[in-house]
């Protein structure tokens, strides 16, 4: 209700209040004498009124006024100085969703915005201290956001730009005073200075205020709340016939890097960097074999800082931590130290990594204890010294692949002929059926299910809300991937258990166009692999549909299933950066019909050099489609050359290791689906000779019958 219709009850005359009642004072009192004339009392008045009683017995949310679940105990901390300096004391706080490295998938104990709201997914929030939250999520979250949370939150879109932002959302509830908190160890240099320099322009401030929500949760009394403790895997070496150099060789290379653009020191923060350049993989993320851990490499030492115990005796072996006096050893430091190590560093000038494509940077933690004159903010040089696999790695990634295809074709051969399942049941078992093979380590994302209606949103995760029984009737959408000793893969396929609609299979053989468009395609070597992404997305374009989300994205080597700094993505005006051999990226177009189905096919791809600087595409990923959903009237000659010669490469190499693996009814299931089909030039060549032939047994019949009827003649 608006406020003018609030002041407006108390603008109606109370002479209309007392009329009402000595109107009803005189009835009750006479009934011969005739009342003085009343009022008139507008319809309008009384349905204010009836509003007035609506709103003010509004029901209002439990969590919005619990001071015992995390959100109510946060905004008591912003205003209690056993938490906070008196001086100090906060109108609203900001809780942000990643880790000290900016991960993509923080781990459960760093997943701060989960306690606080109970979102899992990435997100950022804004909580006032007198009442309110908001939380604004990506786009393909939103519905899923808005079913999981409590009535005490307002989901935004994160990534519409209509909707209020952070500090819009925060300047329309406290003015132009107050000051707001923050933990800048959780996000960007960027992120963190747009929404400072926002508030600033309104009169607030922004704050630095970190372990706040750390605090509240190591406090935390509830059982099912409280803080999961810390991963205390060790990190191990890497052997090297999966990263083919030595970490001093790695060194060496960003060292060279430094001295290009005038640096003395790079502080390196993204994980899946710090894994890559020592060599070593560890557990302390979902999704990833990374350890928790920054490094300063300079041009005199390397220095890594870690939590105690993280670092096995072999790692620190082959790092040569100990008696270390030069600069090819590595000095060990505490993991918290790093920041007071960056305000008292000696070097004149610091690289700071700025943000890519998928990898944010460091954070503007990092960022605040440099000195302001050494900063230098550009791309890490990792990564693309870590994008481009060298023949081990690609090796690793080739063999990685392979393992993955046999997990993937054991399950899929079992979903077909299993009934009663649902998307959660079979997310289970996907990751089961990988845990199957050797050298697994764990999935390189969390797998997605979709079934039906679902899977029209491209990010779907089901969950006990949303989770749906897989009938014959619709497409299942199944997303996922592996991490295994080798490398990492990212494979998704989509299936049908009964009788496909004419719509479903064009969909479908659209899509599989898409990737057949891009898997065989051949360019220069100087083409930014963006202006690649028309070539994916024109089969779709022709039939008038397009999806959301990039065609591709770099994948590391048993690193992060999503890397720097090459996407596929047409929408892009500033990652323009090239492909080179050596690169393993994914390639995923898809089909989303509103309302009913979708189609979402994908591949992992190598790059792989040609003639004359060119470059091509070969498919590591070796997993059969589903033929009862391909519509062989809508292929080209070409992509059932492409096709075919696809499915004889999955028969040559993912046959013999199936065999091996003693899955004989798997491999005939894959031979069944990689059967080869027919080119319409050899069709109607065949046509055209069968033809010729039936015509030249005629002749010959006619011949023989002129013949008897001239001899018996």
């Amino acid at each position: 209700m608006s406020i003018l219709k609030i002041l407006s009850v108390f603008l109606i005359p109370a002479s209309v209040y007392s009329a009402v009642r000595i109107t009803q004072q005189v009835v009750q009192t006479t009934t011969t004498q005739t009342p003085p004339p009343a009022p008139v009392v507008s319809t309008a008045s009384f349905a204010v009124l009836d509003e007035i009683a609506t709103f003010t017995t509004a029901p209002v949310c439990p969590d919005a006024i619990n001071t015992s679940v995390p959100l109510g105990r946060l905004r008591t901390a912003l205003r209690n100085s056993a938490y906070l300096r008196k001086d100090t004391l906060l109108d609203a706080f900001i809780v942000f969703f990643s880790d000290e490295h900016l991960s993509e998938e923080p781990s459960p104990e760093e997943r701060r915005l989960e306690y606080i709201s109970g979102w899992d997914g990435a997100g950022t929030a804004a909580v006032l201290a007198d009442g309110g939250a908001a939380i604004w999520v990506p786009s393909g979250d939103v519905h899923n956001a808005r079913a999981t949370l409590s009535c005490a939150w307002e989901v935004l879109d994160g990534d519409d730009p209509s909707q209020r932002t952070i500090s819009e959302w925060i300047v329309d509830r406290l003015g132009r005073k107050g000051r707001v908190g923050g933990d800048a160890r959780l996000t960007s240099v960027v992120e963190w200075q747009t929404i400072s320099s926002s508030l600033h322009r309104e009169g607030l401030l922004l704050i630095d205020v970190p372990t706040l929500v750390d605090q509240l949760w190591n406090d935390e009394v509830d059982p099912p709340r409280r803080r999961p403790e810390f991963s205390k895997i060790v990190a191990n070496k890497h052997q090297m016939e999966y990263v083919g150099m030595s970490w001093r060789e790695k060194v060496s290379a960003v060292r060279n890097e430094l001295r290009a653009v005038g640096a003395e020191a790079i502080i390196i923060t993204a994980l899946d960097e710090v894994a890559w350049l020592l060599n070593v993989r560890g557990r302390d993320v979902p999704y990833a074999p990374l350890l928790k851990a920054f490094v300063i490499v300079s041009l005199r030492d390397v220095r890594v800082f870690a939590p105690p115990g993280k670092l096995s005796m072999p790692v620190r072996k082959a790092l040569d931590v100990y008696n270390c006096f030069t600069n090819n050893c590595t000095r060990v430091n505490d993991y918290t130290a790093i920041y007071d190590e960056l305000r008292r560093s000696s070097e004149s000038k610091i690289l700071i990594p700025a943000a890519g494509t998928f990898q944010r940077g460091a954070s503007a933690a990092i960022a605040q204890s440099v000195p302001l004159s050494k900063r230098v903010f550009l791309l890490s040089p990792i990564i693309y010294l870590k994008a481009q696999k060298n023949e081990a790695e690609a090796k690793g990634m080739r063999k990685a692949h392979l393992r993955d295809a046999v997990a993937m074709c054991t399950l899929f051969s079992y979903l077909e002929n299993k009934s009663g399942l649902s998307e959660m049941s079979v997310q289970t078992t996907v990751d089961i059926t990988r845990e199957t093979q050797a050298g697994y380590v764990g999935p390189a994302m969390q797998t997605r299910v979709a079934y039906g209606p679902s899977a029209v949103e491209p990010e779907y995760r089901p969950n006990n809300a949303t989770n749906r029984r897989i009938y014959k009737n619709s497409t299942l959408v199944i997303r996922s991937g592996g991490q295994y000793d080798e490398g990492t893969t990212v494979v998704t396929r989509t299936v049908h258990y009964g009788t496909p609609s004419r719509e479903e299979r064009r969909a479908y053989t659209t899509v599989l166009r898409a990737v057949a468009a891009l898997s065989a395609f051949t360019a220069p070597s100087t083409l930014p692999a963006a202006h690649a992404d028309p070539v994916a997305r024109a089969p779709l374009w022709a039939a008038d549909q397009d999806y959301p989300h990039p065609t591709g994205h770099g994948v590391g080597a048993a690193l992060n299933r999503r890397e720097d700094p090459v996407v596929i993505d047409y929408r892009q005006d500033t990652n323009l950066h090239t492909l080179r051999e050596g690169y393993f990226i994914t390639c995923e177009p898809g089909w989303y019909e509103p309302g009913k189905f979708g189609i979402r096919l994908g591949n992992v791809v190598e790059v792989i050099g040609k003639p004359n600087e060119y470059l091509g595409f070969r498919e590591a990923t070796l997993l059969p489609y589903e033929p009862k959903l391909i519509d062989k009237n809508m292929l080209t000659e070409y992509e059932i050359t492409w096709l075919n010669g696809y499915n004889d490469r999955i028969r040559k190499i993912v046959g013999p290791e199936l065999m091996s693996q003693g899955l004989t009814d798997v491999y005939y299931w894959m031979m069944n689906k990689t059967a080869p089909y027919e080119l319409p030039s050899k069709a109607k060549k065949a046509q055209m000779n069968s033809a010729v032939h039936i015509a030249g047994i005629r002749e010959i019949v006619a011949l023989i019958s002129f013949i008897s009827l001239t001899l018996f003649s």
